[in-house]
């Protein structure tokens, strides 16, 4: 959060996606994202979704745009299938998850991930290879997603044409200079959470606020708006190397960054701190340690009320929780709301010893902005650093967290942690 003036940031978009909505985003993804398989195509197979929709007796389905559609009973719970399927992305027991896999949340058949284990793993490594009888299922033809040929073998993922004429879609490899950075945690679901948003394997997963278990269901409401569905305490910045740290942020899209919205979520990019300085005199930047650390962050939240050079902002337990104040307090009890950020909603906690406030699970996040980031150094001017940052690869030490891999993830370059001392 800024310093001397309110964080118009705080006010980032979380509408909830309505089942109505994630149908037209899904048909606008086959007929505009991909103009490889023809409007017909697309056609009949956003025909073929919508029976699948209503085939689950009027039934809600989310997607995450791309290789399979979670659907759940009327009642709201979802029912499990038999160990006879192909790619497993959900599962109620991680001891036995191909006896425990959700209904309707395996890859289609035929699909880029139900073609072999490789591939399975590849679109999500929490996914099981689950073959039943000891032998791969053999696939049928698919409808819903276009089929790479055999020569196509990327790395981790199969790449997508761009989803409409214009397309902002992120591809660019190169450095983006001159933006700076703030810090929130308001414990709210994030916005990248629900279905539709960005070209990923599936949206990021939330957690419960009873239980802190992760929540495969795209569709609970969100903490900050009475529901149950929270950011997860693993969500919280980290150490990796002396000079690297690895976390989750929400990106400014209405700047001068090239962010610009839906279409970033799940993707990451490296930040590299510079020295310089903010020219009002109110705040500083980097501290001097800083300067020339990198971090890599994956976009889980959107704010589309920024405007100048500002680019993400971090997620920092006690960083401020701004205008959605009310999830921290439902996510954890026996907390005030005054204990997320030391009763200061655009800054948050001043001295590390704050961070004695919160809870045990957010406590190494919020000393992790003094120890690594040195915040409010250099008589309070070291704050809302200045990067440089480009995009890359996701690395498995976030994936691993928010089970989220952008489709386009091989095309942009990996993190060398050798590089880093």
């Amino acid at each position: 959060g800024l310093q001397s003036t309110p964080k118009l940031f705080g006010h980032r978009l979380r509408l909830c996606s309505t089942h109505c909505d994630m149908f037209r985003r899904q048909l606008a993804f086959l007929v505009g994202g991909i103009g490889a398989i023809g409007v017909s195509n697309a056609a009949a197979a956003a025909a073929a979704f919508l029976q699948q929709c209503q085939s689950a007796g009027g039934a809600h389905c989310a997607s995450d745009g791309r290789d399979h559609a979670m659907l759940q009973t009327k009642s709201g719970k979802v029912e499990k299938m038999s160990n006879s399927v192909s790619c497993c992305f959900a599962f109620e027991d991680a001891s036995d998850k191909c006896g425990s896999c959700h209904a309707g949340s395996t890859a289609q058949p035929g699909s880029f991930c139900a073609t072999s284990e490789d591939h399975c793993k590849s679109c999500s490594p929490h996914a099981a290879w689950c073959t039943g009888d000891g032998a791969a299922p053999t696939p049928a033809p698919a409808a819903l997603v276009p089929q790479p040929s055999p020569q196509e073998t990327g790395p981790s993922t199969v790449d997508i044409a761009p989803h409409s004429p214009g397309s902002s879609l992120t591809t660019s490899k190169e450095w983006i200079n001159g933006t700076w950075t703030t810090g929130y945690w308001d414990c709210c679901k994030p916005s990248c959470s629900w279905a539709g948003k960005g070209h990923v394997n599936k949206p990021v997963l939330s957690c419960d606020t009873h239980t802190g278990e992760k929540l495969f269901d795209p569709n609970v409401k969100s903490a900050c708006d009475g529901g149950s569905s929270a950011s997860c305490t693993d969500n919280k910045p980290f150490i990796v190397k002396r000079r690297l740290s690895m976390g989750f942020a929400a990106a400014a899209v209405s700047g001068s960054s090239g962010l610009t919205g839906d279409e970033n979520c799940g993707q990451c990019y490296e930040l590299k701190f510079t020295d310089e300085i903010h020219p009002n005199g109110n705040w500083g930047g980097s501290h001097p340690d800083l300067v020339g650390k990198s971090m890599v962050v994956q976009v889980t939240n959107i704010g589309q009320d920024v405007t100048g050079e500002h680019s993400f902002d971090l997620q920092i337990p006690g960083a401020g929780q701004g205008i959605f104040d009310s999830g921290c307090e439902a996510q954890f009890d026996g907390f005030s709301k005054q204990d997320f950020d030391c009763a200061n909603k655009y800054g948050g906690c001043d001295e590390k010893k704050g961070c004695a406030r919160l809870p045990e699970a957010l406590r190494s996040g919020c000393e992790w902005r003094y120890d690594w980031y040195h915040w409010l150094e250099g008589q309070g001017k070291t704050n809302n650093p200045y990067v440089n940052f480009r995009r890359v690869q996701c690395p498995k030490q976030i994936t691993d967290i928010s089970w989220s891999v952008p489709l386009d993830d091989h095309l942009f370059p990996t993190i060398d942690l050798d590089a880093y001392d």
